[in-house]
């Protein structure tokens, strides 16, 4: 079994007035580097980056670009681009290129339906707003209420974006997952549905991009490591705590409940904006009775071992 990459999707982190807390940023991404994430892609669903302005959305990755400068691990990271308004997209592109990032991603349009054809056209123009940068298509259904297969989006994207390196894919349809890898060898697909990670694994996943990884990447690389060894059922009992998560998350305000949890284990974040934010009572109350689970079962996962 080859590595497997572990990429956190990021919260945005705000003050108390709903204001961006940029001064959050370079204890986000320490707490990553010291619990063995590869890489945090900034800007994304986990980020709101509906909720987010253009020059809010430059902002914050210009700070997670000069916060990475600075720090000698070489943490990898990623920006979603993506927007309705395909202008916007490939400033924020450019901006991105220029901030030296590792990889830009971007979901389709997603306000009415586009054609297989014009959806790939769209985002060959946003690609080529970052030449030099390597592209990854976004699949996230569940919020874009896209019915285009990813498997023939990147069949057809592979002879007309040059860039396009890697998908993410967050979507619990592991056949069609399995579909998507074998699309192209030059292109890394990263499963992003947390909840079903040892499901992905078994499915020859070697890169995961989601919002758990904030706070519970070690137990993740026990879960790989468990999973790798043979120790399928000890993996699985292992991945509980993703479950559990996800299930509550299901329960009580999905984005904005996860960011309220990983606050408690790792640096605070604030809450969501509006709509997603701030969870209700009845969501505090679990998030305080579920994070202490969440701490002992990293705690229980041991030092960050080598990559797994």
């Amino acid at each position: 079994m080859k590595s497997v990459e572990i990429w956190a999707a990021t919260p945005t982190p705000f003050d108390a007035r709903g204001e961006l807390d940029l001064g959050v940023v370079q204890a986000q991404l320490r707490h990553l580097r010291d619990s063995g994430v590869d890489g945090a892609f900034v800007g994304g669903t986990t980020g709101e980056f509906p909720s987010l302005t253009g020059e809010e959305r430059q902002a914050l990755l210009a700070e997670w670009a000069d916060q990475r400068a600075k720090d000698p691990t070489g943490l990898r990271l990623g920006a979603h681009i993506g927007a309705t308004q395909l202008g916007q997209a490939q400033q924020l592109a450019a901006h991105a290129e220029a901030m030296g990032v590792d990889m830009i991603a971007a979901v389709a349009p997603f306000y009415g339906k586009a054609s297989l054809d014009r959806t790939v056209s769209w985002l060959a123009d946003l690609a080529e707003a970052a030449p030099s940068t390597p592209f990854c298509f976004y699949h996230i259904p569940s919020m874009t209420g896209s019915s285009l297969r990813p498997s023939e989006v990147v069949a057809l994207a592979v002879g007309r974006i040059p860039t396009l390196r890697a998908v993410k894919f967050t979507d619990p349809d592991l056949l069609e997952f399995a579909l998507t890898q074998a699309v192209s060898p030059d292109v890394r697909v990263y499963f992003g549905r947390d909840e079903l990670l040892p499901a992905a694994l078994a499915f020859g996943a070697d890169g995961v991009i989601g919002s758990l990884y904030n706070g519970l990447a070690p137990v993740a690389r026990a879960v790989i490591r468990a999973f790798a060894a043979g120790r399928t059922s000890e993996a699985f009992d292992l991945h509980q705590p993703f479950r559990a998560t996800s299930a509550a998350a299901d329960a009580y305000g999905g984005v904005g409940f996860i960011k309220e949890l990983m606050n408690e284990l790792g640096p605070a974040a604030g809450v969501c904006r509006s709509p997603w934010g701030p969870i209700d009572a009845a969501g505090r109350v679990v998030v305080e009775t579920l994070a202490p689970t969440l701490q002992a079962a990293v705690a229980a996962a041991g030092p960050v071992k080598g990559p797994v």
